[in-house]
């Protein structure tokens, strides 16, 4: 049989470069590993993340650990609890505790949103540390807006308070604790009484609703825990 020399040294050559390109480029090996980037949360693990349908979805889990630069959170968006939040993307939408009584600088200790029905509670710096979802006046009763100021705490079943008041009356509308105010006249810091207090509640579904008589209801648990960290003068803006 004759051997066509020609069509030997075409696959020969062909051969011999497939065997050195082969010689300097590294097999190829999948990599089982997960990079994760400096900027990426140092909690979140490969498992973390399941693909499908090209969305990512991530555990709630992987963000506890997470520092509150890493992420860009839209604010409009961020839901506040009634049990509170001391997330720090929160609280940078926090308004403005300054106020001036009597011509002097102030601080309030609590601001209440009503656009938005959250109470703010500021340390005695002005720092916000804690934001929660609360209830206020219905659209016929809306919660009075200005400066309160703090008288005392009263606890259920309110039996200190006057005979002829409500919380006196019907206490299981106050739950287990009232914050009571009086109005506060920034300008000449006269006191004057109100009716609307800071309490607890007997319809949890009503906080975050325009609900109350103008009261400002907080969630049960909360309301006993704030009452410990208020005292006697320290100033609401209600706002």
């Amino acid at each position: 049989m004759k051997i066509n020399n020609k069509f030997i040294n075409k696959y020969t050559g062909l051969t011999v470069a497939a065997v050195a390109l082969a010689a300097v480029t590294p097999a190829i090996k999948p990599d089982k590993k997960y990079t994760i980037t400096k900027d990426a949360p140092a909690a979140l693990s490969a498992d973390t993340f399941e693909s499908r349908k090209d969305t990512l979805k991530l555990s709630v889990e992987a963000f506890k650990n997470t520092s509150d630069d890493v992420f860009e959170i839209n604010k409009d968006s961020m839901v506040i609890p009634p049990q509170g939040t001391s997330y720090k993307g929160v609280l940078l939408n926090a308004p403005s505790p300054k106020i001036k009584v009597c011509g002097k600088d102030s601080l309030a200790a609590i601001v209440v949103d009503l656009s938005k029905n959250v109470l703010y509670k500021y340390d005695d710096k002005g720092e916000p540390k804690s934001a929660y979802l609360v209830a206020s006046g219905k659209k016929r009763y809306p919660t009075d807006k200005g400066l309160r100021i703090v008288s005392h705490v009263e606890s259920y079943p309110y039996k200190s308070a006057p005979p002829s008041t409500k919380r006196h009356r019907k206490p299981w509308d106050y739950g287990p604790r009232a914050i009571i105010l009086e109005i506060l006249d920034p300008e000449t810091g006269e006191k004057s009484r109100t009716g609307e207090f800071i309490h607890g509640n007997n319809n949890p579904s009503s906080i975050g609703q325009y609900a109350s008589l103008g009261c400002i209801r907080m969630d049960n648990e909360v309301i006993k825990k704030l009452a410990k960290q208020v005292k006697r003068g320290d100033l609401v803006l209600i706002q």
